[in-house]
């Protein structure tokens, strides 16, 4: 289980870049500070190789180099740094200092050379300045070494001194990032805690009054859910009711009439109870798969259904065959008329298969004994499925009622439960097509249309 907090997860991204970038000011103030250490190191290690130049002199026309051991000390003291020089002439070569220091510049005449090297295993910045001692002809370079260590140690010193604000800056940065995200993530805390409040009969939608747009479409997902939850749960309030008002009689019948073939009072009797039982019964059972296939149909128990080609030929025929036996019983004749070529539409095949057969019970119940009944299919543009039947026929005034459910047309002769044909709707809205009962042949009977759309078929919103 995922247990982390959308707040610290939200924290945890913005202090790492908030640490990446006092990691990168932090390297920025290190280079600066040694820049300017540099800077201000280099100016006084010029300033010593100067003074170190004016010691140069011409004697006699040549070139000396004369110091005092004592100055030459007081040069080079320094508590924390090491410095070293060298002088050398081009007629007399070495002249005084450290040997293994070598000349680096290559600058014209009084002009300033820098660079860094490395002398006797230390890293050293070193100046070096060229000169010519008047009535010598010889040319002078003067070479002042030094090492690192007050330049990094200052640097050091700057870097502190300025990340020390800095991490004190992050502190609060995070801790008013905190506070933000905290105002921030309120409204969802309080919409989570609207929601929590509530009883699982409460489906009503979530006030979006007040919250900010991103909650407000996270508000208006959890409406459509508690919205689809409702639909849910009031068809199903809808089924139970339907079930146990409809279930009720069938089921008093069956216990009437087994009560009845416990007391017959001979074998005929007895025989004639049973055979009404297995009748109640009978229609108990039908009853029972017509609910259930109406329960299947409802909008939102068919969410995941997908929809794939569909061939009405096909489906007539397979479905016609299983009707046959039903039809001979009652000494109908039951017919097929569809074209040789296939006519597909996209749909569900079972609950097509349980449109079609409705309608073939229905007609096979309320056509004429010994008539005639057909299943056709079309393609003139739209696909259709039709069931027609030469029997008494629906009034005018009352074709806009059949389909509601449980609804009978009065005075109509059968046992049926008035389910098939809302059945039936429910599954021709779901695959966005229409019913339509209008005359039979000859101003005879009935005849069902189903008409599909001619484009792709698309789930109804």
């Amino acid at each position: 289980m995922n247990d982390r907090s959308l707040r610290v997860g939200l924290l945890s991204r913005l202090g790492l870049v908030l640490v990446l970038l006092l990691t990168l000011d932090a390297v920025a103030c290190y280079l600066t500070a040694l820049y300017f250490a540099n800077l201000v190191y280099d100016r006084w290690l010029i300033d010593s190789t100067r003074s170190l130049a004016q010691a140069v002199r011409s004697e006699h026309g040549q070139t000396q180099f004369d110091v005092p051991v004592v100055a030459l000390q007081i040069f080079q003291f320094d508590e924390v740094d090491q410095t070293y020089f060298r002088v050398s002439s081009e007629k007399r070569g070495y002249l005084a200092g450290e040997t293994s220091l070598r000349d680096v510049t290559s600058e014209p005449l009084n002009g300033i050379g820098l660079a860094s090297g490395a002398l006797a295993g230390q890293r050293v910045r070193i100046v070096s300045t060229r000169l010519a001692p008047a009535l010598t002809g010889d040319i002078v370079t003067v070479t002042v070494a030094e090492t690192l260590i007050k330049r990094v140690t200052l640097a050091r010193d700057i870097l502190l001194a300025m990340i020390a604000p800095q991490v004190a800056l992050l502190t609060i940065a995070l801790w008013l990032a905190w506070l933000g995200v905290s105002r921030g993530l309120k409204p969802l805390t309080d919409l989570a805690a609207q929601i929590e409040a509530r009883d699982q009969n409460n489906l009503s939608p979530v006030p979006q009054t007040g919250l900010p747009r991103e909650a407000r479409v996270l508000a208006a997902r959890i409406n459509d859910l508690l919205g689809r939850l409702g639909n849910a749960m009031r068809a199903q309030k809808r089924f139970v009711a339907d079930a146990a008002h409809q279930l009720r009689t069938p089921i008093a019948a069956v216990m009437l009439h087994a009560e009845r073939a416990q007391r017959a009072p001979d074998g005929a009797t007895e025989r004639e109870a049973l055979r009404a039982l297995h009748r109640s019964v009978e229609r108990a059972g039908r009853m029972s798969q017509q609910l259930l296939a109406l329960a299947r149909t409802d909008p939102e128990a068919v969410i995941a259904v997908e929809l794939k080609p569909v061939d009405l030929v096909a489906l007539a025929r397979r479905i016609g065959e299983e009707w046959i036996p039903r039809a001979l019983q009652r000494d109908i004749d039951f017919g097929l008329i569809v074209p040789e070529s296939s006519v597909s539409v996209l749909g569900d095949e079972r609950m097509l298969s349980e449109l079609l057969s409705n309608l073939i019970d229905n007609a096979l119940r309320y056509g004429d004994p010994a008539g005639r009944v057909s299943v056709v299919v079309e393609d003139r543009g739209q696909p259709k499925l039709s069931v027609q039947d030469d029997g008494p026929g629906i009034p005018e005034e009352e074709r806009a009622r059949i389909f509601e459910r449980f609804y009978r047309v009065p005075g109509s002769a059968g046992e049926g439960c008035g389910l098939g044909l809302a059945i039936v709707e429910e599954i021709a809205r779901l695959h966005n097509a229409t019913v339509e009962v209008t005359g039979g042949s000859d101003a005879r009977g009935s005849r069902f249309t189903v008409t599909f759309r001619p484009a792709e078929l698309r789930r109804p919103r």
